[in-house]
């Protein structure tokens, strides 16, 4: 099937950007706290104690990641409701994480904080030299690598029932191993999709989802019918192979984000193709994703068809690449103004 180009004029922008005020979003997923450590290595000294040459901190700054960057997307796009549920442990991540949550007001009174467990973290060690270039060192990752427990399971199960009374649409950020998307809460998510929209983005397990619509990359989509396309570039045609055949798979609406080229969204009868926004250096895609499934399900929510919802998900995208060295956000008036830069 040849897949149909699909494009918003700015009238639409502009009423899809309205529409989504009115809506009721349920977030649920892995929250997590993005921390940048900025060490000025001009500082630093030979230790007396060990052979190295210690980081310097001279500045830190931290922004919620993972789900709690999409929930905090969600917010900026300015919904009627946001229900945010997630699960995070009594230590100083958690503490930071849902302290900004609450100074940017997002309610986190289902965000449960669990007795066993630990808040997901990834610290970002940044060395600054003589020059203008900011080195990041690797990651030191918080994850935990045990179930939740059932205590938490059921207070998440409860919070998500409890949001599906008045949400509009659910959207899942399932990230870790062993996170907030357990088996159960998975069931869950497919018995409510029988009566609501809800939009999975999976790293590791879109193929493992019943009934919803399940957003995952080229590379994850094909991986969920059993191929692997790592590392390879393909052709439109194949990239829309895969999307139909994750699409028959699940039985429901499938999309594939492509990176740079754009998005498609396949359902039984339809598909359809938005290309992104092109944006020149500098860019950073850290967070793009959760930008994209954010405006995506308050665009779905909103009415509009798939390959409109897209359209959308892509300009706000577009705004938060051009965001450095945070996981940005988008707002109503950059979305607008980025479609007017691009298209008008």
């Amino acid at each position: 099937m040849e897949p149909q180009t699909v494009s918003l004029t700015e009238q639409q922008v502009k009423d899809l950007l309205d529409a989504v005020k009115q809506v009721t979003v349920c977030v649920i997923g892995d929250v997590c706290l993005d921390l940048y450590w900025y060490a000025d290595m001009k500082r630093s000294h030979l230790s007396r104690e060990t052979p190295h040459y210690p980081l310097p901190v001279v500045r830190e700054s931290y922004t919620p990641g993972g789900c709690g960057n999409v929930m905090n997307n969600v917010h900026a796009l300015g919904v009627k409701q946001l229900l945010p549920i997630s699960v995070i442990g009594r230590d100083w991540r958690g503490f930071l994480l849902a302290g900004w949550l609450r100074q940017h007001g997002i309610d986190t009174a289902s965000i449960v904080e669990s007795e066993r467990g630990l808040t997901p973290c990834y610290c970002k060690p940044m060395r600054m030299g003589i020059s203008d270039v900011i080195y990041e060192d690797p990651r030191l990752d918080f994850e935990n690598f045990e179930p939740i427990t059932t205590a938490d399971e059921a207070a998440v199960l409860a919070a998500l029932e409890a949001a599906a009374q008045t949400a509009d649409v659910i959207a899942v950020s399932d990230q870790y191993r062993y996170g907030v998307i357990t088996p159960r809460v998975r069931d869950a998510l497919s018995a409510l999709a029988k009566r609501m929209p809800v939009i999975v983005d999976s790293r590791e397990r879109a193929g493992e989802y019943t009934g919803v619509i399940v957003k995952p990359n080229e590379v994850e989509a094909a991986q969920a019918i059993g191929r692997d396309i790592t590392g390879k570039t393909l052709t439109e045609e194949e990239y829309a192979d895969i999307a139909c055949a994750l699409q028959r798979k699940n039985g429901r609406p499938v999309v594939v984000t492509l990176g740079e080229r754009g998005a498609l969204w396949c359902d039984e009868n339809t598909l359809q193709f938005a290309p992104t926004i092109k944006a020149g250096p500098p860019v950073d895609i850290v967070g793009a994703g959760d930008t994209f499934l954010s405006a995506f399900s308050a665009a779905l929510a909103a009415g509009v068809e798939g390959g409109q919802a897209l359209s959308f998900a892509n300009l706000a995208s577009g705004v938060t690449v051009k965001k450095i060295g945070t996981t940005g956000t988008a707002t109503g008036e950059e979305i607008l103004q980025k479609y007017r830069e691009n298209y008008a």
